[in-house]
């Protein structure tokens, strides 16, 4: 019965990063061919939920990954005159959740003997369960998601850009730094893989 069991139960994923998800989409009637310079702030806007103190130790990478791969494409940032000179302005976004569950458990449960009577030390009496009280597991996890807009300034209409394009990474803020800071730094990687149109 334990094989069957075995081979019965679907393959869960081994590492955090395997609940990592790298989203993209773009404005198909946009000619991303014409963009030559980019704005990007020196910080990441944080928009955490019930959270009065956002968590700034992965900025760095964030902006940093972000750097590398659009002047990979060829497009030069501008430091000064603002987003007012620039063909794109680029806006990296990041927030954090903290989620937690508690799942009771019982032995033997689908026997039919639940409730019921049964020796639950120092007597006998009704009880939850054949000589097994039930049990209680609870866990608590935080994901991060990093949001990156890249919009036209030329369009700007009362006090919003256009998004032409977007990325959006979802995955568990589990493990150390270096490893959260490295997940960070591939999937963005990931996000201008899977974009090929920009260049």
């Amino acid at each position: 019965m334990m094989l069957w069991l075995t081979a019965c139960t679907p393959s869960s994923p081994e590492y955090v990063s395997d609940y990592d998800v790298v989203y993209t989409d773009y404005d198909k009637n946009y000619d991303f061919s014409k963009v030559q310079t980019y704005f990007m702030p020196d910080s990441v806007v944080h928009s955490n939920v019930g959270s009065d103190q956002p968590d700034h130790r992965f900025d760095a990478q964030i902006l940093q990954s972000l750097k590398t791969n659009l002047d990979a494409l060829g497009w030069t940032r501008l430091s000064e005159n603002g987003p007012d000179k620039a063909d794109v302005v680029v806006l990296p976004t990041a927030s954090a959740n903290a989620y937690g569950s508690c799942a009771a458990y019982c032995w033997y449960c689908d026997w039919g003997w639940w409730p019921g009577w049964g020796y639950y030390p120092p007597a006998w009496g009704p009880g939850w369960g054949w000589g097994y009280p039930p049990g209680m597991i609870c866990s608590s996890y935080s994901t991060g998601t990093v949001f990156i807009s890249i919009a036209e300034p030329d369009e700007a209409r009362a006090d919003t850009l256009p998004v032409v394009w977007v990325g959006i990474l979802n995955g568990l803020l589990e493990g150390s730094d270096a490893n959260i800071n490295s997940r960070i730094n591939t999937n963005i990687n990931q996000m201008f893989q899977q974009s090929p149109y920009l260049k």
